[in-house]
């Protein structure tokens, strides 16, 4: 007995799809997952701070406008923080709290999916029991509406 398997790979823009018999068994995109560049974003040489609630283990903000952003961020007297071309450009801001101490020690923004987003941030502990409130803040391409980005924390041992 003769097995006839015929395969057939079609590409559709980014997204490759096989054919086993006329039957789809395989989609894939080229495209995902990618790494996202961004540009780190500080308050340290300004007179202003994070007003973030201290009751949150850990969430993920996305900014859009400055609107958005003066609810997040306060000054004394006539001080202003850094500029951001919102038209152009989404702040990513990953904040919570431990309750020992812990350094950033990496961030990574990576893209599933036209809508789909993973922020990765890696803490190293350290031997102090404080309870210590942090901010991860990164400027990156505006993203569209309605994206959805997965913030994962991790203490790395």
């Amino acid at each position: 007995m003769k097995n006839n398997i015929s395969l057939k790979v079609t590409k559709s823009g980014e997204v490759n799809v096989i054919f086993i018999n006329g039957v789809q068994v395989y989609c894939y995109n080229e495209k995902y997952p990618k790494e996202i560049p961004y540009t780190k974003y500080s308050l340290a040489e300004t007179s202003c701070k994070w007003k973030l609630s201290q009751e949150i283990l850990y969430e993920l903000i996305a900014i859009n406008s400055n609107e958005e952003l003066e609810n997040y961020i306060e000054c004394i007297g006539e001080s202003s923080y850094p500029e951001i071309d919102f038209s152009k450009y989404t702040l990513l801001l990953a904040h919570g709290m431990f309750s020992s101490h812990a350094n950033v020690i990496s961030c990574s923004l990576q893209q599933f999916s036209e809508q789909s987003y993973e922020m990765k941030v890696d803490f190293l502990p350290s031997n102090l029991t404080i309870v210590v409130y942090w901010q991860v803040p990164i400027i990156v391409n505006k993203l569209s509406e309605g994206c959805m980005i997965e913030l994962i924390v991790t203490i790395k041992r």
